[in-house]
């Protein structure tokens, strides 16, 4: 057996060629590190191979593994801030009401009609609608997602996963337990949320003596390990304690979100090597015994998460994208089932493993699908630029990358002349345009435009008619008349203020002409992209921060 140490240099290796080859072939690189993780884990000792990480070295590993888990945990509990809460709107959370209640209950009735009992039945549909934060979050910030749906998400995600552990205490009290204390149950519930109160609070305090981003860093770190720790110590739910903290941290500090920017800088490559300890624990073997139950189980948790996400967005009236694309996205499952059916297990041993085989069977289904399926709703939802999607290949080949080393070196030595760097021509402003707009319709009332303003990221929205055409743009210094004169509130829809954009793009427009735009027009935060034929016809939105970046990108 090889040194801990050199097992996970030699797993991060391969996890970094994998990746580039997942992405040159158009898979998520979640995908690619899980893969790794099979390959590298016990799985393969099984099938009489050597392991590179043996079952012994994974369990050195728990501790890290449960830090790593816990800043995942953290970044959602911070997407629950009450701004984000009031630009989504309550309604969102609708979505969530629907999606829980069918996806539970189709679970539960199924597994039951295959024999399942109700008790069993209930914790395999409590553990059904969790969904796995890890495994979307790395995608969006792979693909660098942005818009209606990727925003929808990750609280979705957290009321997913903060409902399930709270039914799950309740059902293991009165399901489980000998002594049906409310005192007990009262514990489990509210320890988790004092914890997290007081960890988040803290967190919110220092994070306004700290000046230095390596100071919120460490300051984020040793707050998830401690609130693991004595999550653990107390025999708590440590991922209810720890979503409780991250919610209370950003929605006290002044500085809102920025321990979270901060985080994001220093996390990804813990976030791999998770994914390679998740891999390494994947029981594939789990899949041919699972039985009818486990098929079941996986058919009608996919068919609750996509219908349910569906009517849910329907009846809140959302976007037909969101309506689309929301249910796939839903699908991945990982860490926190795993966690919850390990805990039924030492609590239920008569009825637990048989639970246990159905998800750590379904995990793998959903684990390897639930990545690839989120990469396909985020790009055909608009919300992921051509030139992002095109830029996750590799931009050398090894003949090429070698070449060019000796070359710089050379010239590092002064032995040649420097070249001119690459300005590649074939980029277009369809490569880095965003499809899914935010847009008023021109019948909107003026109350309602200044809700949607106050609660979107950029200070301007399109206004398009019935046909879809544009008619114009609403920004903030438009409303300023109309705001401060009571008496035209209720006269006002969108297309009275609305003005026209002049900034306008079409996709076969060069890098350079949209550049040209920015720099005409420095205090619009982004250009109208319409089509080439059809002037009025919105097709998407140029972001000055797109634009920078891959000028920058092509400029190096």
């Amino acid at each position: 057996m090889l040194p801990l140490l050199l097992s996970l240099g030699i797993a991060y290796w391969f996890a970094l060629g994998a990746g580039r080859l997942s992405a040159a072939f158009g898979l998520p690189r979640v995908t690619a590190y899980l893969l790794v993780g099979v390959a590298a884990g016990p799985s393969l000792g099984r099938l009489g191979l050597p392991a590179l990480l043996s079952s012994a070295q994974l369990q050195h590993l728990v501790p890290l593994h449960d830090v790593i888990l816990g800043l995942i945990v953290f970044s959602i509990g911070g997407s629950f801030s009450f701004g984000t809460i009031r630009r989504l709107g309550l309604r969102r959370f609708t979505i969530s009401v629907v999606e829980i209640g069918l996806t539970a209950i189709l679970v539960m009735t199924g597994v039951a009609l295959m024999g399942m009992s109700l008790l069993a039945a209930g914790f395999l549909a409590l553990m059904s609608i969790t969904t796995a934060p890890a495994a979307t979050q790395m995608v969006m910030r792979e693909y660098q997602s942005e818009g209606q749906l990727t925003d929808t998400i990750l609280p979705l995600i957290g009321a997913n996963n903060l409902v399930a552990i709270i039914f799950f205490i309740v059902l293991t009290h009165f399901g489980l337990s000998t002594v049906s204390s409310l005192s007990a149950l009262a514990v489990q519930f509210f320890a988790p949320l004092v914890l997290g109160g007081f960890i988040g609070m803290a967190i919110a305090v220092m994070d306004q003596r700290l000046s230095q981003p390596v100071e919120r860093q460490i300051l984020g770190l040793a707050s998830v390990a401690v609130t693991t720790g004595m999550s653990i110590y107390l025999d708590i739910s440590a991922i209810f304690a720890i979503l409780v903290a991250g919610g209370v941290a950003v929605n006290a500090s002044p500085f809102e979100n920025r321990i979270l920017k901060d985080l994001n800088a220093i996390d990804y490559p813990l976030y791999v090597l998770f994914f390679i300890m998740a891999g390494a624990t994947l029981h594939i073997d789990a899949l041919g015994h699972m039985g009818w139950v486990g098929v079941v189980y996986i058919l009608m948790r996919w068919i609750g998460k996509y219908v349910g996400c569906r009517i849910g967005a329907r009846v809140a009236g959302l976007s037909r994208t969101i309506r689309t694309w929301l249910g796939p996205a839903m699908l991945a499952q990982a860490g926190l089932a795993i966690g919850l059916a390990e805990t039924l297990v030492r609590q239920w041993p008569e009825a637990g493993g048989a639970i246990q085989t159905v998800i750590l069977a379904s995990v793998v289904v959903f684990e390897g699908v639930g990545p690839l399926l989120t990469r396909i709703a985020l790009v055909n939802a608009g919300e992921v630029t051509v030139f992002n999607l095109l830029s996750q290949r590799s931009p050398v080949g090894y003949g090429e990358g070698l070449q060019q080393v000796i070359s710089h070196f050379t010239r590092a030595l002064g032995m040649a002349h420097a070249q001119k760097a690459i300005h590649p021509e074939t980029v277009r402003v369809g490569h880095i345009m965003r499809r899914n707009v935010e847009v008023l319709s021109n019948r909107t009332p003026f109350g309602e435009v200044l809700k949607m303003l106050g609660h979107s990221r950029y200070d301007r929205l399109p206004v398009v008619d019935d046909r879809d055409e544009l008619i114009g743009v609403i920004k903030y210094a438009d409303i300023a008349n109309t705001l401060f004169d009571p008496t035209l509130h209720h006269l006002v829809v969108a297309a009275d203020i609305a003005t026209d954009g002049d900034l306008r793009l079409n996709p076969e427009d060069t890098l350079d002409k949209a550049m040209a735009a920015l720099k005409a027009h420095p205090n619009d935060v982004y250009l109208l992209v319409v089509e080439q034929n059809n002037p009025r016809k919105l097709v998407g939105v140029v972001r000055h921060n797109d634009l920078l970046s891959t000028s920058f990108q092509l400029s190096r």
